[in-house]
């Protein structure tokens, strides 16, 4: 969540920021580079928006609520130690938290016996299940978490400083540009996590006969929207590193 407000008012910032200061050619292509990223994420999002509203109106045939099922997998898996809990945020707050053992889902996923339920619940599981096997990537991932939080947090204001004093000292803006290599890292290492949680949400639902053979391309459908939020965000912060560092080029030439 962190993560992604920060691109929100990132983006915002840079609009802003670059219709002041560009001059010339380079403005025209950073504009078109910027573009590209906000165009890529919101199709990512409605995407997974548009999935989420469609899924989450078909009952699942079994009529097994997230709730029913996360407690059920993460049983079948000896994770009776897991809690599964009502998230406190808005849609599609749902969360693993392995500092609570906690399987936290909003509150339409929770209770709802939809195609959509099933699919978010069993992906958090997936999440918790990829604790206990220790799979590869959570260590990883963990050791960039304190410096991504540090960047999604002074990330923005190091490149609105960097970008307003772009002639008197590049300095800020390569830390600011340093800082969004580090989310990017971070975003390319958490891919493969997601990508794995949704793998496992398909398997442990066929294999515990919790959706019947004609769902199962359904969960697969709003899965993949989901994920590919994830792609859309590194791709978009890799433009955006891509951008900010023609707009430095253009300090030296």
């Amino acid at each position: 969540m962190l993560i992604r407000s920060f691109f929100v008012v990132f983006h915002l910032i840079c609009v802003i920021i670059t219709a002041i200061s560009e001059r010339g050619d380079c403005r025209v292509e950073s504009t078109y580079l910027y573009l590209l990223a906000a165009l890529v994420v919101c199709w990512a999002q409605m995407r997974v928006q548009g999935a989420y509203q469609r899924y989450k109106r078909i009952e699942n045939e079994k009529h097994i609520s997230g709730a029913e099922a996360a407690r059920s997998i993460l049983d079948a898996n000896g994770l009776q130690d897991v809690t599964v809990e009502v998230a406190q945020g808005g849609i599609l707050s749902d969360h693993y938290d392995p500092t609570k053992h906690a399987v936290r889902l909003s509150p339409d996923i929770y209770y709802n016996c939809s195609i959509a339920s099933l699919a978010v619940a069993a992906h958090e599981v997936g999440h918790a299940i990829q604790h206990k096997e220790q799979y590869g990537f959570i260590a990883v991932r963990n050791r960039l978490l304190p410096a991504a939080q540090i960047a999604s947090k002074l990330g923005w204001l190091t490149l609105l400083l960097g970008l307003f004093f772009l002639y008197a000292t590049p300095l800020l803006l390569y830390i600011g540009i340093g800082m969004l290599v580090i989310i990017a890292l971070f975003q390319l290492v958490t891919l493969p996590l997601e990508l794995n949680a949704s793998s496992r949400a398909l398997v442990q639902l066929q294999q515990g006969s919790y959706v019947m053979e004609d769902e199962v391309s359904d969960c697969r459908s709003m899965l993949r929207a989901a994920a590919f939020t994830y792609v859309a965000a590194l791709l978009s912060t890799i433009v955006q590193i891509i951008r900010i560092v023609l707009i430095a080029q253009r300090r030296d030439d």
